[in-house]
């Protein structure tokens, strides 16, 4: 009798807690990103096809920023869960905002090979012919602290010079960059793909240096989560990254390329033809499985650090990389090509 109270009980358990699993609401993601093409963040759920968990396991929200820097008071605030940082973002997050945050995943890299190095564009017919040149005049960074300004930081101490000192640091968003270099009013500017090329096209701007130059390889932007978020859906998250994963190799396949760039071009209402670039050498690398570089990630942090943009440094490895969730992703999408 006592066995057969037992099971009963069991029965009705899973009775009334089955339903309760089946209609859980899907773990929505609130996810940082801030520029277009290079961090893909808004486009890559628009092809329900290609995702196998999407609207079950999980949702995702993408939020617009200006830059890296700006997510580290979102994040503090409890605003997204995961961030697109930049190596210093990743330093401050952790010594100053006081997150407990983990590196999961690569956006893109910067000076891989033969692939696209950020560029820093003056005007032709400015007179600056090298670094030195750039004296008393004013540069334009995205975001104080972000991957861009660290590297044109960079570049500016290995020519001696110092913001304020030897130069002037101007914030702009990435658009407003080139009519400021236009109408004089900033002298260097970081110029973001597809515009960087289509400035030079016209002759009336130029390359003065590139991130390689100033830093070498880097892991220029990277997916960064909170600790406690990934534990607490740890299950969700490896259903969101093996889909995440997916899209990425769906978008970056040169069988889908036409496709793949008409839905980007749609997202940043331009035409097609603007976007050229767009997966091919003269775009940033993107790791075919989204493995990030930790170590020239850490060697990011070493310079930012050796540039006073940080009083305090921070080791990567191991206490705030978890590779487990595109180690998974590469496991499953592996699987389903046997």
């Amino acid at each position: 009798m006592s066995r057969r109270i037992r099971a009963l009980f069991a029965a009705l358990s899973l009775t009334i807690t089955a339903p309760v699993m089946a209609n859980a609401e899907p773990v929505n993601i609130r996810i940082g990103w801030s520029t277009m093409p290079g961090h893909l963040i808004p486009v890559l759920y628009s092809k329900p096809e290609i995702l196998k968990h999407y609207g079950t396991s999980y949702t995702v929200e993408p939020i617009r920023f200006r830059g890296s820097s700006p997510q580290i008071s979102a994040m503090a605030a409890g605003e997204i869960d995961i961030g697109a940082f930049g190596p210093l973002v990743l330093a401050l997050v952790v010594n100053n905002a006081r997150q407990d945050v983990k590196v999961v995943a690569d956006v893109i890299q910067d000076g891989v090979e033969d692939y696209h190095s950020e560029t820093y564009i003056v005007r032709a017919d400015s007179g600056i012919d090298s670094v030195d040149d750039l004296r008393d005049k004013r540069a334009g960074t995205n975001a104080i602290g972000s991957a861009s300004d660290t590297a044109m930081r960079a570049m500016f101490r290995n020519h001696d010079m110092l913001d304020k000192r030897d130069f002037t640091m101007v914030e702009v968003a990435f658009p407003n960059i080139p009519p400021m270099l236009e109408e004089g009013k900033i002298d260097i500017g970081t110029v973001l793909q597809p515009m960087s090329g289509q400035l030079q096209e016209t002759g009336d701007y130029k390359v003065l240096f590139t991130a390689k130059d100033a830093v070498g390889p880097s892991q220029l932007v990277f997916l960064a989560g909170k600790t406690d978020f990934l534990e607490e859906n740890r299950d969700q998250m490896m259903d969101f990254f093996e889909d995440h994963v997916r899209a990425v190799r769906w978008f970056t396949d040169p069988d889908n390329r036409e496709e793949a760039v008409g839905i980007i071009a749609r997202f940043m209402q331009q035409s097609p033809d603007t976007l050229t670039h767009v997966f091919t050498k003269k775009d940033y690398y993107r790791d075919p499985f989204m493995f990030p570089n930790i170590e020239t990630l850490q060697n990011s942090i070493d310079i930012a650090v050796d540039l006073g943009l940080s009083p305090q440094g921070l080791a990567v490895a191991p206490d705030y990389v978890d590779l487990s969730f595109v180690e998974e992703a590469k496991r499953r999408i592996e699987a389903d090509k046997q």
